[in-house]
């Protein structure tokens, strides 16, 4: 395998400011630990990781944060070969 097919690394977004941000909301909180498990999965599914990054984007006190790491090319590029390559 050359460097061409080799997957990306995942980006993974700012875990401990999620944390902190959601403080003692334990829905958010399980949320946040929900897409830090799927992301570290052998095989990440594209449509669990989009599913947890929305339900973090409806929690006002996160929706900068996840927004950000979502909508950063780096990982709209990972989430596009994970999709295409069905990994």
């Amino acid at each position: 395998m050359n460097d061409q097919d080799a997957a990306p690394q995942v980006p993974h977004p700012p875990y401990d400011e999620l944390r902190a941000a959601a403080g003692d909301d334990t829905p958010a909180a399980r949320s946040v630990d929900a897409l830090h498990a799927e992301l570290n999965s052998p095989r990440p599914d594209p449509v669990a990781v989009e599913q947890h990054a929305s339900v973090l984007r409806a929690i006002p006190v996160l929706e900068a944060r996840i927004a950000n790491w979502w909508d950063d090319p780096t990982t709209q590029s990972w989430v596009k070969f994970i999709t295409d390559s069905g990994l």
